[in-house]
C-alpha cells in the first residue's frame, strides 16, 4: 500500500540522496547505517524504552528508503547492494520482534507469529516473482506497513497492540500473495 506513495516522496528522498552522495557516503553504507539502528531500536525494547525504540526506528526505516533513492542517484544500482538491503531488512524484523519480546512487552509466542508471518510475505513474493509471476508487490500489510504500525504503538507505549496486528495483517498479506501468484501462474 505504502508503495503508492513512493511518486509522491521521490523527490524529497532524491534531495536527501543527493546531500548523502555529496558528503560521500555510498549506499551499502547508508544500508547497514540503517541496520545498525534497527539493532540499537531493538534494544532499547529489550530495555522496555518503547518511544526511544520507535524514534530510532524512525530514523533507520528514512536510511533503509534512501539507500535505492541514493544507489540511483549515484549510480551505483547493483544486484549486491539489493541483495544487501533485502538481507537486512529479515534480520531488522527478527532483531525487532525478539527484542520486543524479550522485554517482555508481548507474549513471546504472538512475537514468533508475527516474525514468520512477516517473514513468509517476504518470501512468497520472491519466491513468486523466480517463477514467473512478475512483480508481486500485493497486499495489505508489506514492509513499511508492518514497521509503521510497530513504530506508532511503540510511540505511544502500546508496541503489543502493534505487534498483534503484525501477526493478523502479515498472514492476510502472505495469503494475498499466494492467491496472487496462484492467478499468475497458472
Amino acid at each position: 500500500m505504502l508503495s503508492k506513495l513512493r511518486p509522491a516522496v521521490k523527490e524529497p528522498l532524491e534531495r536527501t540522496a543527493s546531500y548523502l552522495a555529496k558528503i560521500g557516503l555510498t549506499p551499502n553504507q547508508v544500508t547497514l547505517l540503517g541496520f545498525l539502528l534497527t539493532l540499537i531500536a531493538s534494544y532499547e525494547f529489550y530495555l522496555g524504552n518503547q518511544i526511544v525504540a520507535g524514534t530510532i526506528m524512525a530514523i533507520g526505516s528514512l536510511l533503509d528508503a534512501l539507500d535505492g533513492a541514493l544507489a540511483r542517484a549515484t549510480g551505483k544500482v547493483s544486484r549486491f547492494g539489493g541483495f544487501l538491503d533485502s538481507t537486512l531488512d529479515r534480520l531488522s524484523d527478527g532483531a525487532l520482534l525478539v527484542g520486543i519480546a524479550l522485554g517482555n512487552l508481548i507474549d513471546w509466542r504472538v512475537a514468533f507469529l508475527a516474525l514468520i508471518g512477516s517473514y513468509m510475505v517476504s518470501y512468497a513474493r520472491c519466491r513468486a516473482e523466480l517463477a514467473g509471476s512478475g512483480t508481486l508487490a500485493v497486499g495489505i500489510a508489506e514492509r513499511g506497513e508492518r514497521l509503521i504500525i510497530i513504530m506508532i504503538f511503540s510511540l505511544i507505549n502500546r508496541v503489543w497492540i502493534g505487534v498483534y496486528l503484525v501477526a493478523v495483517l502479515s498472514w492476510v498479506t502472505f495469503i494475498q500473495r499466494v492467491y496472487e501468484a496462484r492467478k499468475r501462474l497458472q
